[in-house]
């Protein structure tokens, strides 16, 4: 759906969010550094230096294999020098990009830092916390921040990212119920194996842009990964963590027709639920390990509300213990009130992240609702 002003001022903790907008968020915003560089170029400019190491790393072990002998020792050498050329050659290319990262790194954070001040502002009304790095620093900023030769602002960086993170919880409730694992992959193993690469997927994940708090009486969380996609632009994914107000019985999970099942690590065997109107077999799937419960939490207005937030999109989401996770996969890059890569912003940016918001809570209060309707089933009353 696209909402406008008016539409988001009549949402609750949204009263007189326009003006807000005009007399607060546009004041913190500009004083966000700003810089007219191409992002696609800067990103050509990355590639070209690791393509060139890559090819030096090539030539280089070609050449070592062509001088080494073959058998013995030299099949060893060669065994060898493989791993050490390669991260030899990946790491001066690392080196020489020390000053561009720097820079880059360095306005990043004074973005990210007014980000946070101006959606903290916008939040502070609907009972949440902003959470600018869920998780913590990512896994390659960490690595680059060990190395003896990088500059001490990339630790800092590092730190400062690790001192703004959280939300670990919520990071491994997504992991367990399998939510980091590309729509795309399935494991094949032992539920053993498939909790190590669900550990491993989770790890090397992308996340961005926390919120948590309580929210119609639902203590809540959500946040968005990055999914890297071979030869094609990177896939956003919206998660929404709720805490269910009672032990959740079964586990339930649901699908959008064009997307595959959440990975289940432990593997456990659920049978599909029937919901009647055929209309909904074109849009989704739903199957659980108790039936009952599964349409009291999935009811038609949650599911209603699940579609529209998805605009269309892929969408998948799991019930099991104390939680309720949904996985809104594509689409625009949600909450992206300012670029941290070049510090445009424009009233349209402003606008959208309410719309983001707004939305989403909209889809919590749905829940919220849906979760008092299935405690009066589950206990024969109010």
């Amino acid at each position: 759906m696209s909402w406008d002003w008016d539409q988001i001022e009549q949402q609750p903790g949204f009263a007189g969010g326009r003006s807000v907008a005009e007399r607060e968020i546009r004041p913190i915003l500009e004083k966000a550094p700003s810089d007219p560089l191409d992002p696609g170029r800067e990103k050509r400019v990355l590639m070209r230096y690791f393509f060139g190491g890559f090819a030096s790393f090539i030539v280089m072990f070609m050449i070592s294999e062509t001088l080494l002998p073959d058998g013995g020792w030299g099949e060893l050498a060669k065994f060898m020098l493989f791993p050490v050329l390669f991260f030899l050659n990946i790491g001066l290319a690392l080196f020489l990009l020390r000053g561009r990262l720097l820079r880059l790194f360095v306005e990043a954070q004074a973005r990210l830092a007014a980000k946070a001040e101006a959606l903290t502002r916008i939040i502070t009304p609907l009972g949440l916390t902003y959470v600018p790095a869920p998780g913590g620093a990512p896994k390659g900023l960490e690595w680059l921040a060990k190395q003896s030769w990088a500059p001490p602002e990339f630790r800092k960086a590092a730190e400062a990212l690790e001192q703004i993170g959280g939300m670990d919880k919520a990071v491994e409730t997504v992991r367990d119920c399998g939510l980091f694992t590309e729509a795309n992959v399935y494991v094949v193993g032992s539920p053993e194996q498939k909790t190590k690469y669900a550990e491993y997927a989770a790890a090397n994940r992308r996340i961005e842009d926390g919120f948590e708090g309580r929210h119609a009486g639902l203590a809540m969380s959500m946040f968005e990964w990055i999914e890297s996609v071979e030869d094609a632009p990177d896939v956003s994914h919206l998660v929404i963590v709720l805490e269910a107000p009672f032990q959740l019985h079964g586990v339930t999970q649901l699908r959008a027709r064009k997307t595959s099942w959440p990975q289940d690590p432990k593997g456990r065997a659920l049978q599909e639920v029937d919901l009647g109107p055929k209309a909904f077999d074109a849009l989704y799937r739903l199957r659980a390990s108790d039936q009952v419960e599964a349409r009291a939490i999935f009811n038609p207005a949650v599911i209603e509300r699940v579609i529209a937030l998805a605009h269309g999109g892929k969408f998948r989401a799991v019930a099991q213990g104390n939680d309720l996770v949904f996985d809104f996969a594509g689409g625009p890059n949600r909450f992206q009130l300012i670029d941290l890569l070049t510090g445009v912003w424009t009233d349209e940016t402003i606008l959208q992240t309410h719309v983001d918001l707004a939305e989403t809570l909209a889809l919590v209060e749905t829940l919220g609702h849906a979760f008092m309707l299935a405690r009066k089933s589950d206990t024969g009353g109010p």
